[in-house]
């Protein structure tokens, strides 16, 4: 916001200081009981009587009507070179603009961790003192696995728990793991931005980003699942999901299947090729922490 001050200057523009004394004259040579002679001193020299000879009533009103008249010219004059200084040459514009600028999620990425077994291949997200969330069907039956740290430590891990329905897993490891991220037990909003961190394909370590697309539904193999538009692939299973502060807000489960014409069976049927270029599904961290609540109590 621009202010702008406007400063009030009194220009003097006489160089003359002019005092009137007024005298009565009782020694005329017309006899007029009423005639009066202003005499003016200028800077100590006494002015000719002539310039301000009046006569009276009818001179008193005349010099009257000229100092109020002369009063008024010098206020307009004034008002006039006033509103002179106060408006200026150009109107000034100010122009104001929000601008939002919306921060990049933030991820503990050495909470992330790479977890190996015969079978393949998937992600977990280290929550602290050597537990490590991830998705049930990730570790399946197996009892250990193999896990890596983002810092490149490897290590072994016991697997505590497995609930199939929601396809949740929790691990346990003695190894060093150094970066843990925190849980933030509730669902994500609609369209809420996120970022995901897992291994796709086997390429360790690797960010995705995007936002909830649906709110959270029973579907496929899963009883709660929220819907993403973040690039999901095999290999992210299990991996930790985040917010923008880089608390935990679910976990990697799964990604729809894109049907893709691929040509003809030899029957003339179609050869259908499913794609992984469809919505990805997270648990939600309200399940998870009702699932790690419901585990501690058995």
């Amino acid at each position: 916001m621009t202010n702008l001050y406007v400063y009030a200057k009194v220009h003097n523009t006489s160089h003359q200081l002019v005092t009137l004394t007024r005298e009565t004259n009782h020694h005329h040579s017309r006899g007029d009981p009423d005639e009066q002679v202003f005499s003016g001193i200028v800077r100590g020299r006494r002015l000719p009587r002539g310039l301000f000879h009046h006569r009276s009533p009818a001179g008193g009103v005349i010099m009257r009507f000229y100092r109020f008249f002369g009063v008024a010219v010098v206020a307009l004059a004034i008002l006039l070179v006033g509103g002179v200084y106060a408006m200026p040459n150009e109107p000034t514009y100010v122009t104001v603009t929000n601008t939002i600028i919306q921060a990049p999620p933030t991820t503990s990425e050495d909470s992330a961790i790479k977890i190996s077994l015969a079978g393949g291949l998937g992600s977990g997200v280290h929550i602290g003192g050597g537990n490590i969330l991830t998705a049930a069907h990730v570790v399946g039956d197996a009892k250990t696995v193999k896990i890596k740290t983002f810092a490149g430590i490897e290590s072994d891990a016991d697997v505590l728990w497995i609930n199939k329905d929601f396809d949740i897993a929790l691990i346990h490891t003695g190894g060093n793991v150094s970066g843990s991220s925190e849980l933030d037990c509730r669902e994500p909003r609609f369209g809420e931005q996120l970022q995901a961190i897992g291994n796709p394909l086997g390429i360790e370590f690797v960010a995705s980003f995007g936002r909830v697309a649906g709110k959270a539904r029973a579907t496929g193999p899963w009883k709660s699942v929220i819907v993403t538009d973040m690039t999901t692939v095999m290999g992210q299973s299990g991996g930790g999901v985040f917010a923008n502060d880089g608390r935990i807000v679910g976990i990697n489960v799964g990604v729809t299947l894109a049907p893709l014409k691929a040509g003809k069976n030899a029957e003339g049927g179609d050869i259908i090729t499913p794609t992984m270029t469809g919505f990805g599904f997270v648990v939600p961290a309200s399940v998870v922490c009702d699932l790690l609540a419901r585990e501690v109590r058995a």
